[in-house]
């Protein structure tokens, strides 16, 4: 991750929405960075995550990757762990990708770091430490709050979709959220993808959910939950928005939302809270990396909350405008 003193990453992806963003924020904090894509520009290099000879011919074990791809094959994680180096994912990936990655990763050379992103990311180190002080917790509510108005690349809106459509009708939760949300009807979301907690939740009980910013949207999709249609939602409903169209990465209000729940009642409750999901996540990106290089972790592959405390981030997170808020 650093050869003379320079900081140095490959971006997989880097011509998408995540990818762009992240490329510019790591150089924003001192990172030479090597743009990676399938069809690369003038200045990028040739990264084809179907062949497994391009990424050994791209891929150092001496930069940092971070991949942005949410590629099903994880043929870049694997090129990592076989032949050494770092990698970030911070691509939206259901949970099967990351299980089946470890059930390969004993005897591995490399690190790979699996949903290392905001949310899940940022959110389920949150979810550790409001365990760790809640053991007696016996479910975990969390709460995404997410805006369809802003620059979105395919992989984003698939990821939605999917969260979406994971069942016909999703449970719902009234919750408090902070402003400018306020108290909101929570709609139940990729209920199938809960184990991107790992073995944070040891067992409880975790309930997932969504809160579409622009409320008509978000009153359209509680109907169709109403109705047991949410199967139907069509894909138009989350499209692709880029930055070419739509200017800079959103500016949009974030507050997620992870409370401890024990006996019908919320022990704990924390928001994390920023402006601009893409670029919270770049920044979310460039803390994770910085601690990466200046305190390296052992082979294999793990979870963000096996490598990292909230309170060996928090401040950092802080200072890139990520915001950990307690509520009673």
């Amino acid at each position: 991750m650093e050869v003379g003193g320079t900081k140095r990453a490959l971006v997989i992806g880097a011509q998408g929405v995540l990818g762009a963003t992240i490329v510019s924020e790591l150089q924003a904090a001192g990172w030479a960075v090597r743009s990676g894509a399938r069809r690369p520009r003038a200045g990028q290099v040739d990264i084809d995550l179907d062949r497994a000879d391009s990424i050994a011919a791209v891929v150092d074990e001496h930069e940092l990757v971070v991949n942005t791809v949410p590629h099903p094959e994880l043929l870049a994680e694997r090129h990592v762990l076989e032949h050494g180096g770092t990698l970030i994912n911070v691509s939206d990936l259901p949970a099967s990708a990351g299980r089946s990655l470890r059930a390969i990763a004993g005897g591995a050379r490399g690190t790979v770091v699996m949903n290392a992103g905001l949310a899940p990311g940022v959110t389920t180190i949150v979810a550790a430490d409001l365990l760790s002080r809640h053991p007696a917790a016996s479910e975990l509510e969390i709460v995404f709050t997410l805006s369809l108005a802003i620059p979105r690349g395919p992989a984003g809106a698939d990821f939605v979709h999917r969260g979406l459509t994971a069942l016909a009708r999703h449970r719902t939760a009234l919750v408090p959220l902070p402003a400018p949300f306020g108290e909101r009807r929570c709609l139940g979301f990729g209920e199938r993808d809960a184990g991107w907690l790992g073995g944070v939740a040891e067992g409880r009980i975790v309930r997932q959910y969504v809160c579409i910013a622009e409320p008509p949207v978000h009153e359209r999709l509680l109907e169709l939950n109403g109705a047991g249609a949410m199967l139907g939602v069509p894909k138009s409903l989350i499209s692709v928005r880029r930055h070419g169209l739509n200017g800079p990465p959103g500016n949009e209000p974030i507050a997620h939302w992870i409370a401890a729940l024990g006996g019908g009642r919320r022990l704990g409750v924390r928001t994390v809270q920023c402006v601009g999901g893409s670029r919270s996540a770049a920044r979310t990106t460039v803390v994770f990396a910085d601690s990466l290089r200046a305190a390296p972790t052992p082979s294999g592959c793990f979870d963000p909350e096996e490598i990292w405390t909230l309170s060996g981030i928090e401040d950092k997170l802080e200072a890139a405008g990520i915001t950990v808020v307690s509520h009673p």
